[in-house]
């Protein structure tokens, strides 16, 4: 092999390596919410803002909402875009990122962007004041 190949072959071999880099590093992965499995009273602080429609609440890297309809629901609290605490808004019964305004419906699905996966959204299961939340 001669210098001129050799360098080719470097340079090739450089110039690869850095694309990978760059889209490895440059890839936005679907971030998971935690796995979680627990139960809380509603008639427990911090648990007590949930049994009023609309209110909302951040806990174990999720966000629990009492919607305008009284039902409780969860996804996970990280917008997928950016990673920043979504919130839930009772006026348009949806979660909205504060960051860069993506908003997501109450099943954690994309309505706008610029995020483009989904919140994890979790199983919720009311028995009379105890809320079981799980996924």
């Amino acid at each position: 092999m001669d210098r001129k190949e050799f360098l080719s072959t470097l340079g090739f071999s450089a110039a690869s390596i850095a694309l990978a880099s760059c889209l490895g590093g440059c890839k936005k992965d679907t971030p998971s919410g935690p796995t979680v499995d627990f139960t809380f009273d509603l008639t427990q602080s911090p648990y007590t803002a949930l049994a009023i429609p609309g209110s909302y609440l951040y806990t174990n890297g999720i966000i629990i909402a009492n919607t305008t309809s009284g039902v409780i629901i969860a996804v996970s609290e990280a917008c997928t875009h950016e990673g920043a605490n979504v919130q839930y808004q009772n006026s348009n019964n949806q979660f909205y990122c504060p960051r860069h305004g993506a908003t997501f419906n109450t099943s954690g699905a994309v309505t706008r962007g610029p995020a483009t996966s989904n919140l994890k959204q979790y199983t919720v299961t009311v028995n009379g004041n105890s809320v079981r939340v799980n996924g």
